[in-house]
């Protein structure tokens, strides 16, 4: 009998070992991340920059290094090494993946602020309307005063926006209602215009409004907080970024 049982051990240790090996690394890192936080979904497991690490990216959250054993790992940034200072590393292959579902989007589903002549530029911007930077950006789409000093908007360096719905607190939340309100508006830029300035609009709804395709959208994109730009190679930067600055480094 307990030679049965022994034989019985060594067989299903056997099987277990050879599935183990049969999994790759990959997969491997993936079963233990979703094991581990199966409220997160995991995409783009694959070896790291940094040699004898791999990487995989959280829908709407940051990228994590993961040891080969799946045991340990380190969450956020990578940075570039370079003469003068330090550079924030932009995966090649996420920056083409974002360039490939930028080249996808509407036109029709984003609310656009466009200068009176040629756009020189196109940046796509998930913003949240209870985002105090968002405000911020909005409020210099054209001249503003800084400092007692004017200063030309984004429109006026002809940069046109595209603003993208990205309610931080998630679809059903109060920001993404208000969010609906605005992309379901008959005058989309007043009613958003308003909702930036703090002033009550009431609350719409309609079938056809982009807020949770928008949101998922920006998962894919990496975004985790507002305000985000998709620059047109395929960058995404994150935070307000003033319209001189923007226009720099946008080659304007």
């Amino acid at each position: 009998m307990l030679k049965q049982v022994a034989v019985g051990l060594m067989v299903l240790m056997g099987s277990v070992l050879a599935q183990a090996q049969e999994m790759s690394t990959e997969d491997r890192i993936l079963k233990a991340l979703s094991e581990a936080r199966p409220d997160f979904e995991f995409t783009d497991v694959r070896p790291a920059p940094i040699e004898g690490l791999y990487q995989a990216r959280v829908v709407g959250g940051p990228v994590l290094y993961v040891s080969p054993d799946a045991q340990l790992m380190i969450a956020g940034d990578m940075f570039t090494i370079e003469p003068g200072g330090f550079g924030r590393y932009e995966d090649p292959a996420v920056v083409e993946k974002r360039k490939q579902l930028a080249a996808q989007l509407d036109e029709e589903d984003t609310i656009a602020f466009a200068p009176e002549g040629e756009s020189k530029a196109v940046v796509y911007v998930f913003t949240d309307v209870d985002c105090g930077y968002c405000r911020r950006l909005h409020s210099q789409m054209s001249a503003y005063q800084d400092g007692g000093e004017t200063k030309p908007g984004y429109n006026d360096l002809g940069i046109e926006i595209r603003y993208l719905a990205y309610p931080r607190a998630g679809v059903g939340s109060p920001s993404a209602q208000k969010l609906e309100t605005a992309w379901c508006a008959d005058d989309q830029q007043a009613v958003l215009d308003r909702l930036k300035n703090l002033q009550s609009v009431d609350n719409k709804s309609c079938d056809n409004n982009p807020v949770a395709k928008h949101y998922r959208l920006g998962g894919e994109f990496g975004v985790n907080g507002t305000p985000a730009l998709v620059l047109p190679n395929g960058t995404v930067q994150p935070g307000y970024v003033p319209p001189a600055q923007l226009a720099q480094t946008l080659g304007l």
